[in-house]
């Protein structure tokens, strides 16, 4: 079947190079189509996809994080669509291949993998990988009609079967067809896959082709993110978070000596683990606020707009 990658771009100086690059040495074949949906960039970022031999097209609407890979998926002319993000690189020459092969079974409608961090990424992106290794080392398929109580599940346990993530993900394109993504600011990728696995179709999560992805944002940035993040899934799934999950990593990490060998896979400096701990914080702080939100400002009317601006452009 004929593949094809979309990429949202804007700006991505040398990371493009790198992405295209992992791309291009895919084995045995690399994808038949390279497209970025280009936001205005204006470094070399749409002259480096050319010279790749990829294929850009203009985004001139504002960013829309299910709009506009609507746009690409529809410019692309694969039979399979492989999603990713500018600043991703595929782990593995293979992970093109083994993505597709998911898709010779029919009833299969998209495929995700796993984001993992370089070694000398954040440490609470590599305590993340590790925790998602654990639950599951080989591929995973979901179908409801192997979840009769389904509708009976609470949000927490439906929100489990949604998982998806297109900075490492595949459609089928006749699928995306009858079930594109939509005006979506956030988390296009889970609502998708309610939509896709509530009309009958397969979902795999396959763990060994992951792609390495991971940012070093500041703590207002994971604090506006963790506010909209909140907002998003309470409001599209009804679920809630549990802030002391959070809490829980963050007192263990406070209390693990550095170099202790607690986390001997992690190796965790103090370095390391303050700026895990200030990341978790992020998160605790804008659940809380948007928790105030929903109890408080929802209600009487209060604080959207302001919470509009706030979450602007994550």
């Amino acid at each position: 079947m004929r593949t094809s990658v979309v990429i949202p771009t804007f700006n991505a100086g040398p990371d493009i190079i790198r992405l295209l690059e992992g791309l291009r040495a895919q084995k045995p074949a690399p994808p038949d189509e390279i497209l970025a949906i280009d936001s205005g960039s204006c470094d070399d970022t749409c002259r480096h996809v050319r010279d790749a031999g990829g294929r850009v097209i203009d985004w001139k609407e504002p960013f829309n994080h299910g709009l506009t890979r609507d746009a690409g998926i529809a410019a692309s002319s694969g039979e399979i669509v492989l999603l990713t993000v500018q600043d991703a690189v595929p782990a593995g020459t293979d992970w093109l291949a083994r993505v597709a092969a998911h898709f010779a079974d029919p009833a299969v409608a998209g495929v995700t993998t796993r984001q993992i961090p370089p070694p000398d990424g954040p440490l609470e992106l590599r305590i993340k990988a590790r925790l998602e290794l654990e639950e599951s080392s080989t591929p995973v398929r979901i179908a409801l009609a192997e979840h009769p109580d389904y509708p009976r599940y609470s949000p927490a346990q439906r929100l489990e079967l949604y998982r998806f993530d297109d900075v490492c993900a595949a459609l089928r394109k006749s699928v995306w067809e009858k079930i594109p993504y939509g005006n979506c600011r956030y988390a296009e990728d889970y609502q998708w896959a309610r939509r896709a696995l509530e009309a009958g179709f397969t979902l795999v999560r396959d763990p060994l082709a992951p792609m390495i992805h991971a940012h070093r944002r500041r703590f207002w940035y994971e604090f506006r993110r963790a506010v909209l993040d909140a907002w998003v899934l309470d409001e599209a799934f009804g679920y809630r978070y549990r802030l002391r999950d959070k809490l829980n990593r963050i007192t263990r990490l406070a209390g693990t000596p550095a170099g202790s060998g607690a986390e001997p896979a992690l190796a965790p400096t103090w370095n390391s683990r303050f700026a895990a701990v200030k990341t978790y914080s992020a998160h605790v702080l804008g659940r809380g606020v948007y928790g105030a939100y929903r109890i408080v400002g929802r209600p009487l009317g209060l604080g959207q707009g302001a919470m509009t601006r706030l979450t602007k452009g994550i």
